[in-house]
């Protein structure tokens, strides 16, 4: 029962009638389907919004950061692999943590801006095969920030995920007594 439930497979059902409505198999709606639609498009034009602001004061950082937002609300919102649990922005316990969950992107974002800036101002005092691209590939020192930015995003979508995994057994131990 318990692996049913953390898969979203049956609604949890104890002796309170506890109903959340992120563990039930009602999780397709119209709405959810226009926000995850509009994150998607929007991180695929951060990628062209990262080509048109490339050499503009601080471009690449304000595109990685809204690349950065629509890829961790994507990941943070839904079941992506091995039947993992989704969270509804429609669930009260998911909306309690809300608040919380734009403190910690806040923080990231800090984190992501304050780690590219500095980066991109140590770029010149590197040696050249490390900031000069091969014939076909980017240069080290770009995949280096990439592979960063990536690290960042799953550590971040990961305590995001735990956060509310944790407020939902709360929220089931709160209601069974």
């Amino acid at each position: 029962m318990l692996s049913q439930v953390s898969i979203g497979v049956v609604a949890f059902n104890q002796a309170s009638d506890w109903k959340d409505p992120c563990l039930t198999r009602d999780y397709i709606s119209f709405p959810r389907l226009v926000v995850f639609a509009v994150l998607f498009l929007t991180f695929i034009g951060g990628g062209i919004l990262l080509a048109l602001l490339e050499y503009r004061p601080y471009g690449i950082q304000f595109a990685s950061m809204v690349m950065y937002t629509a890829a961790v609300a994507l990941y943070t919102f839904s079941r992506n692999r091995n039947g993992a649990q989704l969270f509804l922005l429609s669930c009260p316990v998911v909306r309690r943590q809300l608040p919380r969950l734009v403190r910690r992107h806040l923080g990231f974002l800090a984190a992501l801006f304050i780690a590219q800036t500095t980066a991109f101002k140590l770029r010149p005092n590197l040696p050249a095969h490390l900031v000069t691209p091969s014939s076909r590939d980017a240069s080290p020192f770009a995949f280096i920030v990439a592979v960063f930015c990536l690290c960042l995003a799953v550590a971040q979508v990961l305590s995001n995920r735990s956060l509310l995994e944790n407020a939902h057994l709360s929220a089931q131990s709160d209601a069974s007594r």
